[in-house]
């Protein structure tokens, strides 16, 4: 069996039990450190990363959701739960158990970590219930909590966090590994990060901005909004609205139900909605608007509104709609295919080819860009 060496521990038990001030206080040399456990069954977890000579575990236990003093507190310590921190081979060791699963008091303690740690350390942390926080750290990091909201700052590793139910915060991270964020239930807050980036809720809304990387944003039936980000931006809704504002690089725009609205899009844009409407504006690149609606091709999505500032390549639209209004620029050269139960045009200069009341089939001056239109009932092409 592999003997485990401990190294030396300095515990200052303090005076006053009450969250405000550390029941205990334990300090490590940090060059001693590469890894971390940390696990508390009802209470918060704080991991900051730096630089110092010493690593420092601070326990603050209070009673849970009810006023207790210090001789309760430390009554109720002794007699059902074990406080373990220590480091063995190099891994920091700050776990709270039951000591007996199967005897536990009606209404526990709330017993919480704040860990100051070297940048570097990887790691697990886990709460029942408690929020976690890490900020300043650039190891491989994946933590749990059942209900509490999660909270990342200035961060630049792998990062790979899941909560029950709790809100997720975002900020001021620049990571070279993928930061993947899950939630239950909670909304998403992000801002200000860069890298490759998966947040992700069941039921919340997710706002994200000035973000920059591979950056996926997802909501099974909550909104997804996005603005000053550059990328591979993903933003996808079971139900609820997508909303999209200057933003450059690939970005994918869908909900399964809601309103897509975009602005000041710089790229290749890809859009759907299954029954909501869509509307975006000043596009420049490409474009393409696909079928959402799952394969029920009686069901007519709703309408589609686009302005495009410039065409690159193409625009296709082909998404079932009941009417399609698109600008294009005029005075520049498109190959045109449009269907529809009714096409109607307007500043349309130069054409060369077939045109009727359902039908605009040809080229636009020179030719150039593919302009592509059907699964529609009306659509209503401007050139400006």
């Amino acid at each position: 069996m592999k003997k485990l060496f401990l190294i030396s521990v300095s515990v200052l038990l303090s005076a006053v039990l009450y969250a405000s001030e550390p029941f205990a206080t334990y300090s490590f040399p940090s060059a001693s450190i590469t890894e971390l456990e940390a696990n508390t069954i009802v209470g918060n977890i704080t991991l900051t990363g730096n630089a110092d000579e010493n690593t420092i575990v601070e326990v603050f236990v209070s009673g849970n959701n009810q006023r207790m003093d210090d001789s309760s507190i430390k009554e109720m310590l002794d007699e059902y739960y074990t406080i373990e921190v220590r480091v063995a081979n190099g891994k920091l060791y700050a776990v709270i158990k039951h000591k007996n699963e199967r005897r536990q008091p009606r209404r526990g303690l709330n017993i919480s970590f704040i860990i100051s740690v070297p940048s570097h350390v990887s790691g697990t942390m886990n709460s029942a219930s408690g929020s976690i926080r890490i900020s300043d750290t650039s190891g491989n990091l994946r933590f749990n909590t059942g209900s509490g909201s999660l909270t990342i700052d200035r961060i630049s590793g792998r990062i790979s966090g899941n909560t029950g139910s709790g809100g997720i915060h975002l900020a001021n991270s620049n990571s070279t590994e993928n930061v993947s964020l899950n939630t239950g239930s909670g909304s998403i807050q992000a801002n200000n990060s860069t890298g490759n980036v998966s947040l992700n809720t069941g039921s919340g809304s997710v706002r994200a901005n000035d973000l920059g990387g591979n950056i996926s944003l997802n909501s099974g039936s909550g909104s997804v909004q996005a603005s000053n980000c550059t990328g591979n931006v993903s933003l996808n809704t079971g139900s609820g609205s997508v909303r999209a504002s200057s933003i450059e690089g690939e970005i994918s725009l869908n909900s399964g139900s809601g309103n897509v609205t975009a602005d000041n899009i710089n790229g290749t844009l890809k859009a759907g909605s299954g029954s909501g409407n869509i509307v975006l504006k000043d596009i420049s690149g490409n474009l393409s608007i696909v079928d959402n609606s799952r394969g029920n091709n009686n069901r007519r999505s709703g309408n589609i509104e686009v302005s495009m500032k410039l065409v690159a390549e193409y625009v296709i639209i082909s998404n079932n709609s009941r009417n399609v209004d698109l600008t294009l620029p005029a005075d520049k050269g498109y190959n045109l295919n449009v269907t529809a139960e009714n096409v109607n045009t307007s500043g349309m200069r130069g054409f060369r080819g077939e045109m009727d009341s359902s039908t605009l089939n040809g080229t636009l001056g020179t030719g150039a860009a593919k302009i592509e239109i059907n699964k529609t009932q009306r659509v209503n092409l401007s050139f400006e």
